[in-house]
């Protein structure tokens, strides 16, 4: 089966990387923004997941941008005479009396008479990494907002949340068949994840430690407050005690379970090329000299750093970053890591492997 994915946003960026990596059985394609020119890609559609709608800016606007975009969509399919599945992104609030309802009632209705093979699905407050702060997750913008040290409003209503990788299983669910309808996570306060992110940022930026998380909501919301790290605060710093025996470093102080191995590496050789979307993994250099590589997936920038056993510093992988790490000295390269699940116990491996 071949989905395309007609979006470039937040969403559309993780339904790409879930469909490619994770679901065997989906071919998929990010189509162009300019369908006109991907319209051989266009004709091989068995399924469109449209989430090319804009939702920041003149209500009046996007009201016309959004209507234009769908009427877009149904054009170009019709030049190549394909009728696939179409799957559109709505809202939770398209019954609202306004015109972000509006235009998605309209849509949702000339989908439905253009196709047969139509599914609306209604999605509520989506969060997770690199969604851009001030626009559509209020999550991503007080992540952006704690990490900068500005004032942010805070209420105490509760919320519906949905992680985005749990979005996109769920998507799968319903290109496959399997499933009709959104479901959210967790309800939560607002101010409860205020309070959580502000935690993480103490416990972690200031203490140097692995914040507690009492389950995979609150994991997955650590993953996302730390994709907002910029890259020269990604290097921490151990706290290190020497005296006239040697030295000692603490490579890790962390509150969750997780498991400790060491590598020896020969001059020249890689290791790595893989990425993980949930998992929280360490390296530590304790001997010799790495360089360190990582890519985030979809993208061409590579970021780099250049680690010495004697440096006293720690590196925690951002989520959905390919790595890799190389023995660039003329010794033997000895590494500590750290992860914070145990992999024997591990029904699927979060490891996708990814040359930088």
């Amino acid at each position: 089966m071949t989905v395309g994915i007609n979006g470039y946003g937040f969403i559309g960026y993780h339904l790409w990387v879930y469909l490619n990596y994770k679901c065997d059985d989906i071919d998929v394609i990010r189509l162009s923004r300019n369908l006109e020119d991907d319209l051989d890609n266009l004709g091989k559609c068995d399924v469109v997941v449209h989430m090319a709608e804009k939702n920041r800016g003149n209500i009046n606007e996007l009201y016309k941008s959004n209507k234009q975009s769908a009427k877009y969509l149904t054009e170009m399919l019709d030049k190549v005479n394909n009728k696939p599945t179409i799957i559109y992104t709505s809202s939770t609030h398209e019954n609202d009396d306004d015109l972000y309802g509006l235009w998605r009632r309209e849509n949702n209705e000339m989908f439905s008479n253009w196709t047969n093979n139509f599914k609306s699905i209604k999605l509520p407050n989506i969060f997770g990494p690199f969604c851009k702060p001030n626009y559509n997750s209020f999550i991503a913008t007080f992540c952006d907002k704690i990490l900068k040290n500005e004032e942010l409003q805070i209420n105490d209503n509760n919320v519906n949340l949905l992680y985005v990788e749990n979005l996109c299983s769920q998507i799968y669910d319903i290109i496959k068949g399997d499933k009709h309808n959104i479901s959210y996570d967790q309800t939560v306060s607002v101010k409860y994840i205020y309070d959580t992110l502000l935690r993480f940022k103490q416990e972690y930026l200031s203490e140097n430690k692995i914040p507690k998380y009492e389950n995979e909501f609150e994991l997955n919301l650590f993953n996302t407050f730390r994709s907002y790290l910029n890259k020269d605060n990604r290097l921490l710093n151990v706290d290190n005690y020497n005296d006239d025996r040697g030295r000692l470093s603490e490579l890790i102080i962390s509150k969750n379970q997780g498991q400790i191995f060491f590598s020896t590496t020969k001059p020249g050789i890689v290791r790595g090329n893989h990425f993980h979307t949930r998992r929280i993994e360490r390296f530590c250099v304790l001997e010799g000299e790495a360089l360190v590589k990582m890519r985030k997936i979809g993208t061409d920038e590579i970021i780099d750093y250049k680690i010495k056993g004697t440096d006293n510093k720690v590196i925690d992988m951002p989520v959905y970053y390919t790595h890799n790490l190389e023995n660039i000295g003329n010794t033997e390269l000895i590494c500590c890591f750290w992860m914070n699940d145990i992999l024997k116990e591990q029904k699927i491996d979060d490891t996708y492997f990814e040359k930088i």
